[in-house]
């Protein structure tokens, strides 16, 4: 399980950690630690939110002595979909692993059975892991699949045409009240980050061409007005911003599907935000 080298890693390496990933799945297969030259834990998890990203930084700053930058997602519609809250079934998972307690309450006993936490999720990755088809996982020391490549594209042989033609489910729904609540929201984690002498990068990553088509444009420009308003507000604050490189620089090798990248296109990813990280102010 990926979590087992995430926590191995964290124990070995907290008093050396200059960088902590923050984010959703789309981050936690686009950046790979093993390529950045600074130490860096990448934390990215499905469907994680702001809140719980917060969570887990307010959890574990004291044991990263010397953490300088966080990165945090701010990819498309990230801003109209509700947070996690306290009773996020991964919270067990991650007071577990990481001793973060993301419950918002004194934590008991039972909060550590983590089948508990989500019993329909865990049955069927018991019956994958022992009954279900073999895919050989090759995780490194941060956690990082090498061999994820199994996913729709490569299904269909990464078929331009057959791919163009997919139906998904891209999130298009509108929520302008969770809009208001998520992007304050926001802007309280970036002060809190700037009176901790936290460097913040903002990234958003690649969605393959047939995603882009799709976005819903309101949601976008919501988005897109949030970013301007923070980065006039936060001047030290910096933008990684893909999410429309797929003509430039990702093809659709890099994906596994329309908006989640394979190792190949966390490379990719990964070598430009070792470039910014580099240029930290």
């Amino acid at each position: 399980m990926r979590y087992t080298y995430l926590s191995d890693y964290l124990q070995k390496e907290q008093k050396e950690i200059e960088t902590l990933v923050l984010g959703s799945s789309q981050t936690k297969t686009a950046i790979n630690p093993q390529w950045l030259s600074s130490p860096t834990l990448n934390l990215a998890s499905t469907s994680q939110h702001h809140d719980t990203d917060f969570k887990l930084y307010t959890g574990l700053k004291e044991r990263l002595p010397k953490l300088k930058t966080v990165i945090i997602e701010v990819s498309y519609s990230h801003f109209e979909l509700p947070h996690n809250g306290a009773d996020f079934w991964k919270n067990s998972i991650y007071l577990e692993y990481f001793e973060a307690n993301c419950f918002e309450r004194r934590t008991w006993l039972k909060d550590r059975f983590i089948y508990l936490a989500n019993p329909p999720f865990f049955s069927d990755a018991l019956y994958d892991e022992y009954l279900g088809p073999k895919r050989e996982t090759n995780f490194n020391e941060f956690g990082f699949d090498l061999n994820q490549f199994e996913g729709v594209f490569s299904r269909n042989n990464y078929d331009e045409e057959t791919i163009s033609e997919m139906k998904f489910t891209g999130n298009s729904r509108e929520n302008e009240a969770l809009f208001r609540r998520n992007s304050a929201y926001l802007i309280e984690m970036l002060k809190a980050f700037d009176s901790h002498g936290i460097d913040v990068i903002l990234i958003t990553t690649p969605l393959y061409k047939n995603y882009l088509d799709r976005r819903n444009a309101k949601i976008s420009k919501r988005r897109d007005s949030m970013l301007t308003v923070i980065g006039e507000r936060f001047p030290n604050l910096r933008l990684l911003d893909l999410e429309e490189d797929t003509a430039n620089n990702f093809t659709t090798k890099d994906f596994l599907n329309q908006n989640h990248l394979n190792p190949e296109g966390a490379k990719k990813f990964t070598a430009r935000l070792e470039q910014m990280l580099k240029e930290r102010p």
